[in-house]
């Protein structure tokens, strides 16, 4: 991993002076232990609580009643289509995609012996430095590197991107013996392989050190094969379309002939919408039995008082809305996710309107602990808005999506229409979507209190010019600020520029 031994010795003094805690008054075992739930694939309205679609979500409901939720949560994007591995590099790091190297997060496209070990300090790698006892199970879509650094234990570890549900091919990690040999459960839905390793964690943990679990789930991806009776629960006639179902999108987007967006016909027929809609709600509620389990052995065991919980997405889906199947633009039903934090100094049952990322859980965590937040996080902590301190951390947010990633120079017959790329950025409740594709660019303006479903394109409309160039004001600052290579005033906002020097 490194040159000389020299530079090992510099990296271990940066890496101490970075983890260093503030001195607080609480010694390691009063410090509150860490609980992140992360589903695959879940958007903001599939949980029965928020009052959006009508999914059974007891569990998750318990979450919402016990804690903080925020209603405007959303991730910032990706720079391809395998939209779960970038989501979850910029959770684990605190970054944007565009600020983390692609080698590191992009396995799905690069070769492995090029592949590069994460230089970033990832969420469970700082606080197993500051004396927490790390666990992991579930899907680790960043590769095996980050499990190693991160994690003093983990088991049944997926580390693909999607998987059958049953028999899903995992792994154990354990620093002394190294990697196991692969395994699975024929039997048992994935859900319940996962959550049976959370509980016998927290029913043989017996040390000292506060804990930090990273259960992350592969539900409710496709495909969408949960137990039966999930699937009794809603029957595809009874399934009521969402009010942007459309047959097909009235424009090309960045990726339109994506897997994704394969898995239905076109034209979007109704029918197959619902039966699609009526499995992805079956494995919701499959995964929500699960996390109740969960909770209940943190109740058991008596810890759950002392432990913050934070449940959340890694991004949305599409499934008819807009006539697209997949997660591969920045429509709402894609972007916004569920954000929830439970436990100690946390209020219960409040919502709040506050913006937040993904991202933003790793400087939180770092603040409700007592920790600093290290210098390569370049997101927002959002304490001061579970305190009641501020109503917001930020005015405003933008959101980027590219058909295939920034470094793109290994692709030497890339099709121009394989290339797209869109932003978008939301102030109040006010939103702007730019999507360049062919040359051409498509600009929508949404007012998501009146037009939640994003429908009535206010981008044309002359009452609404100055609103419109306000955003894009807007826009512009936050690429500047945050590093995000796109150039508004490009094609595809230049984000191929590199590939056509070279290629072309």
């Amino acid at each position: 991993m490194f040159r000389n031994e020299k530079f090992v010795l510099s990296f271990i003094i940066v890496l101490f002076f970075a983890c260093g805690c503030k001195k607080i008054s609480q010694n390691n075992s009063e410090k509150p232990n860490i609980l992140i739930l992360l589903t695959d694939d879940q958007r903001y309205g599939t949980i029965d609580e928020l009052n959006q679609e009508k999914v059974l979500t007891p569990n998750m409901d318990r979450l919402t009643e016990g804690g903080m939720t925020f209603t405007n949560s959303y991730i910032f994007g990706a720079p391809h289509g395998a939209v779960c591995s970038p989501s979850r590099a910029m959770l684990m790091t605190g970054r944007f995609y565009f600020n983390i190297s692609p080698n590191v997060y992009a396995q799905w496209s690069v070769p492995k012996e090029e592949r590069g070990v994460c230089d970033l300090i990832t969420f469970p790698e700082y606080f197993k430095a500051n004396g927490y006892e790390t666990f992991a199970t579930g899907k680790q879509h960043n590769g095996s590197q980050w499990v190693e650094k991160g994690f003093d234990v983990a088991k049944a570890v997926f580390l693909g991107g999607m998987t059958k549900h049953f028999g899903t091919i995992v792994k154990d990690y354990d620093p002394k013996s190294g990697w196991s040999k692969p395994y699975s459960y024929k039997d048992k839905f994935s859900a319940q392989v996962f959550s049976d390793e959370a509980i016998n964690f927290m029913e043989n943990y017996k040390g000292k050190k506060p804990f930090l679990m990273y259960v992350a789930f592969t539900a409710p991806h496709d495909p969408r094969t949960a137990p039966t009776k999930y699937h009794k629960m809603y029957p595809p006639e009874d399934i009521v379309l969402p009010p942007n179902f459309m047959k097909k999108h009235p424009f090309k987007i960045a990726d339109m002939q994506i897997r994704d967006e394969k898995l239905a016909a076109f034209p979007r027929q109704e029918d197959e919408i619902k039966k699609n809609i009526s499995d992805y709600y079956a494995m919701i509620s499959a995964v929500d039995f699960h996390i109740g389990r969960i909770l209940d052995e943190l109740e058991k065991t008596g810890k759950a008082k002392n432990t913050i919980i934070v449940f959340s997405g890694d991004n949305g889906i599409s499934l008819g809305q807009h006539g697209l199947m997949g997660k591969q633009n920045l429509y709402e039903h894609s972007i916004k996710v569920p954000l929830i934090f439970c436990g100690p100094g946390i209020p219960k049952n409040v919502k709040t309107e506050a913006f937040a990322y993904l991202n933003d859980v790793f400087p939180t965590l770092c603040s409700l602990t007592g920790l600093n937040i290290p210098e390569s996080v370049n997101t927002k902590d959002l304490t001061p808005v579970i305190k009641g301190n501020k109503k917001s951390v930020r005015e405003s947010m933008h959101f980027g999506y590219n058909a295939w990633e920034g470094d793109i120079k290994k692709y030497k017959n890339l099709p121009d229409n394989q290339r797209g790329a869109e932003r978008a950025v939301r102030k109040g409740n006010w939103k702007l979507i730019l999507s360049s594709k062919d040359g051409v660019m498509t600009q929508q303006l949404f007012n998501l209190k009146e037009d939640p479903w994003e429908l009535i394109n206010q981008a044309d409309n002359k009452f609404y010019y100055d609103k419109k160039n306000e955003l894009i004001a807007e826009l512009k600052k936050l690429i500047k600020e945050t590093g995000d290579p796109a150039k508004l005033d490009k094609n595809e906002f230049g984000l191929y520029d590199k590939y056509d020097s070279e290629h072309r």
